[in-house]
């Protein structure tokens, strides 16, 4: 598991997640809900959705 200070240091870099998804909509609470990334609901739209707190990226693949 990934701790805080690595998260950070992904994300000064420019790295973040990216998920392959089979639905239109998805969910995200981010890699730590504690740090204040509350679950939210994307639409995935031209087959992809970015979470606006932690850009986490959804991509749909049948």
């Amino acid at each position: 598991m990934k701790t805080e200070q690595a998260l950070n240091q992904n994300l000064q870099r420019g790295q973040f997640e990216t998920v392959y998804v089979d639905k239109k909509t998805v969910s995200c609470e981010g890699n730590n809900p504690a740090l204040g990334h509350p679950r939210v609901f994307l639409k995935l739209k031209d087959n992809k959705a970015v979470c606006p707190y932690c850009s986490k990226t959804f991509l749909f693949q049948e």
